[in-house]
């Protein structure tokens, strides 16, 4: 289960589960949502790429293309992936977004272009990469997925869990690195605002 949560965000989102292309077995879904009462946005998705950019409306439109994964061999009939649907759910000023992605072809990327936020994202295995202009970012996944690890706040603190990396802290900013045992890269720069990265 892949969570991402990002605070004050008026976005434009893209769930993409595969490349966009038109091919058989694929279905693209999209959404638009009112942002006036959300000030969280929850996006949980098991495979996939994770796109958040910041948006100049007061509106969250949500795109989903899901692509078909045949699950035995080459002869194998695709699954049908007509009948999924994007899930959009409200628990106070919290939007949920979700897809059910079983049999969905299997491609993990999170990336999260903020001007201004905080952004928490929580993944066991993906790429990620944040960009944040004012606000706070928390990265959090496992030490077998993390390969290299770059993060860097220009105004803020830094710190790194769970990894013998390299922590420098400067008097209004600092940056960490280090190399974890997996291959997906883990890239955050923070221009003000203070960034956490662990590995467990």
């Amino acid at each position: 289960m892949r969570r991402v949560v990002l605070q004050s965000v008026c976005a434009v989102l893209w769930i993409t589960l595969a490349h966009p292309a038109v091919a058989a077995g694929e279905v693209t879904r999209t959404r638009t949502l009112s942002a006036a009462d959300v000030s969280a946005l929850v996006v949980t998705a098991q495979v996939g790429d994770v796109r958040v950019e910041q948006g100049d409306g007061d509106s969250i439109v949500a795109q989903v293309t899901l692509k078909a994964k045949r699950t035995t061999g080459v002869f194998s009939s695709l699954p049908d992936v007509s009948t999924l649907e994007m899930s959009v759910t409200t628990r106070g000023d919290q939007l949920r977004l979700g897809v059910d992605a079983k049999n969905i072809e299997e491609r993990r990327r999170i990336e999260v272009d903020l001007g201004v936020g905080d952004a928490t994202i929580d993944v066991p295995t993906g790429a990620i990469s944040v960009q944040i202009g004012t606000g706070d970012a928390t990265l959090r996944t496992t030490l077998a997925n993390a390969g290299s690890v770059e993060g860097k706040t220009g105004v803020g603190k830094v710190s790194l869990s769970g990894l013998d990396g390299t922590v420098n802290s400067r008097a209004v900013g600092g940056s960490v690195s280090g190399t974890g045992r997996g291959r997906e890269p883990i890239n955050a720069m923070v221009g003000v605002g203070n960034l956490s990265i662990t590995l467990r």
